[in-house]
Protein backbone atom coordinates (compact mmCIF):
# COMPACT_ATOMS: atom_id res chain seq x y z
CA UNK A 1 0.00 0.00 0.00
CA UNK A 2 1.22 3.47 -0.89
CA UNK A 3 2.36 5.63 2.02
CA UNK A 4 0.72 9.02 1.92
CA UNK A 5 -0.47 11.76 4.23
CA UNK A 6 -2.54 14.93 4.03
CA UNK A 7 -0.45 17.99 4.95
CA UNK A 8 -2.07 21.32 5.74
CA UNK A 9 -1.61 24.52 7.64
CA UNK A 10 -3.42 27.81 8.11
CA UNK A 11 -2.23 31.37 8.47
CA UNK A 12 -3.47 34.92 8.07
CA UNK A 13 -1.69 37.65 6.17
CA UNK A 14 -3.03 41.20 5.80
CA UNK A 15 -6.55 40.13 6.67
CA UNK A 16 -6.62 37.23 4.23
CA UNK A 17 -6.85 33.61 5.39
CA UNK A 18 -4.63 31.01 3.68
CA UNK A 19 -5.18 27.28 4.16
CA UNK A 20 -3.04 25.20 1.79
CA UNK A 21 -3.59 21.46 1.94
CA UNK A 22 -2.04 18.73 -0.18
CA UNK A 23 -1.78 14.96 -0.26
CA UNK A 24 1.85 13.89 -0.17
CA UNK A 25 3.02 10.60 -1.65
CA UNK A 26 5.71 9.81 0.93
CA UNK A 27 7.03 6.86 -1.09
CA UNK A 28 7.60 9.08 -4.12
CA UNK A 29 9.39 11.69 -2.00
CA UNK A 30 11.63 9.07 -0.41
CA UNK A 31 12.44 7.49 -3.78
CA UNK A 32 13.02 10.87 -5.40
CA UNK A 33 15.05 12.73 -2.80
CA UNK A 34 15.65 10.26 0.03
CA UNK A 35 14.10 12.60 2.58
CA UNK A 36 10.93 14.46 3.46
CA UNK A 37 12.43 17.95 3.21
CA UNK A 38 10.63 20.77 1.48
CA UNK A 39 7.07 20.19 2.67
CA UNK A 40 6.52 23.89 3.38
CA UNK A 41 7.67 24.65 -0.17
CA UNK A 42 5.16 22.14 -1.57
CA UNK A 43 2.36 23.74 0.44
CA UNK A 44 3.44 27.22 -0.69
CA UNK A 45 3.52 26.27 -4.35
CA UNK A 46 0.10 24.63 -4.04
CA UNK A 47 -1.37 28.11 -3.49
CA UNK A 48 0.98 29.93 -5.85
CA UNK A 49 3.43 31.35 -3.32
CA UNK A 50 7.10 31.58 -4.12
CA UNK A 51 9.95 32.28 -1.66
CA UNK A 52 10.02 35.97 -2.63
CA UNK A 53 6.54 36.76 -1.30
CA UNK A 54 5.91 38.04 2.21
CA UNK A 55 3.14 35.47 2.61
CA UNK A 56 5.76 32.75 2.15
CA UNK A 57 7.72 34.11 5.14
CA UNK A 58 4.62 33.72 7.30
CA UNK A 59 3.75 30.27 5.89
CA UNK A 60 7.12 28.72 6.75
CA UNK A 61 6.70 29.75 10.39
CA UNK A 62 3.56 27.64 10.75
CA UNK A 63 3.58 24.01 11.86
CA UNK A 64 2.25 21.52 9.34
CA UNK A 65 -0.72 19.45 10.49
CA UNK A 66 -0.69 15.85 9.22
CA UNK A 67 -3.85 13.79 8.79
CA UNK A 68 -5.36 10.96 6.75
CA UNK A 69 -2.29 8.72 6.80
CA UNK A 70 -2.19 5.69 4.52
CA UNK A 71 0.19 2.74 4.37
CA UNK A 72 3.30 2.92 6.52
CA UNK A 73 2.44 6.51 7.51
CA UNK A 74 -0.38 5.18 9.71
CA UNK A 75 2.21 4.08 12.27
CA UNK A 76 3.83 7.51 12.43
CA UNK A 77 1.03 10.11 12.41
CA UNK A 78 -0.38 10.94 15.85
CA UNK A 79 -2.24 14.04 17.00
CA UNK A 80 -1.45 15.91 13.79
CA UNK A 81 2.29 15.23 13.98
CA UNK A 82 4.40 13.04 11.71
CA UNK A 83 7.34 11.23 13.31
CA UNK A 84 9.76 11.94 10.46
CA UNK A 85 12.72 10.04 11.92
CA UNK A 86 10.66 6.94 12.68
CA UNK A 87 9.02 6.94 9.26
CA UNK A 88 12.30 7.42 7.37
CA UNK A 89 14.14 4.74 9.35
CA UNK A 90 11.34 2.20 8.91
CA UNK A 91 10.87 3.08 5.22
CA UNK A 92 14.60 2.66 4.53
CA UNK A 93 14.73 -0.65 6.45
CA UNK A 94 11.79 -2.00 4.46
CA UNK A 95 13.49 -0.95 1.23
CA UNK A 96 16.68 -2.78 2.24
CA UNK A 97 14.73 -5.88 3.34
CA UNK A 98 12.99 -6.02 -0.03
CA UNK A 99 16.42 -6.14 -1.68
CA UNK A 100 18.11 -8.64 0.62
CA UNK A 101 15.28 -11.17 0.96
CA UNK A 102 15.77 -12.58 -2.56
CA UNK A 103 19.51 -12.86 -1.87
CA UNK A 104 18.90 -14.78 1.36
CA UNK A 105 16.52 -17.10 -0.42
CA UNK A 106 18.80 -17.69 -3.41
CA UNK A 107 22.14 -18.13 -1.63
CA UNK A 108 21.19 -19.21 1.88
CA UNK A 109 17.91 -21.07 1.23
CA UNK A 110 16.18 -18.87 3.81
CA UNK A 111 12.65 -17.99 2.78
CA UNK A 112 11.73 -16.18 6.02
CA UNK A 113 14.64 -13.99 6.97
CA UNK A 114 12.83 -12.65 10.04
CA UNK A 115 13.39 -16.05 11.71
CA UNK A 116 17.15 -15.53 11.36
CA UNK A 117 17.71 -12.11 12.93
CA UNK A 118 21.50 -12.45 13.07
CA UNK A 119 21.73 -13.16 9.35
CA UNK A 120 19.16 -10.46 8.57
CA UNK A 121 21.20 -7.93 10.56
CA UNK A 122 24.43 -9.00 8.85
CA UNK A 123 22.88 -8.62 5.39
CA UNK A 124 21.42 -5.21 6.27
CA UNK A 125 24.78 -4.01 7.55
CA UNK A 126 26.50 -5.40 4.43
CA UNK A 127 24.04 -3.50 2.26
CA UNK A 128 24.64 -0.26 4.20
CA UNK A 129 28.41 -0.70 3.97
CA UNK A 130 28.10 -1.20 0.23
CA UNK A 131 26.04 1.97 -0.08
CA UNK A 132 28.65 3.98 1.83
CA UNK A 133 31.36 2.66 -0.50
CA UNK A 134 29.19 3.37 -3.55
CA UNK A 135 28.65 6.96 -2.42
CA UNK A 136 32.37 7.70 -2.26
CA UNK A 137 33.05 6.99 1.40
CA UNK A 138 36.74 6.17 1.60
CA UNK A 139 36.51 4.54 5.03
CA UNK A 140 35.82 1.18 3.43
CA UNK A 141 38.22 -1.72 3.46
CA UNK A 142 40.16 -2.44 0.26
CA UNK A 143 41.73 -5.71 -0.86
CA UNK A 144 45.17 -4.11 -0.68
CA UNK A 145 44.63 -3.63 3.08
CA UNK A 146 45.09 -7.39 3.50
CA UNK A 147 48.24 -7.75 1.39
Amino acid sequence: MKSSVQASLEFDFRGERYAPSITIDLDAMMHGQGSLNGLHDLLASSIGLDPYRHEYDVLILEDIIFSEPAGLACQFVHDGLLNFDGFIKTWETRKILAMIHPIAEKYLNISDLSKHKDIETALIESYKAGQKNKNGNTDSVHCSDFL
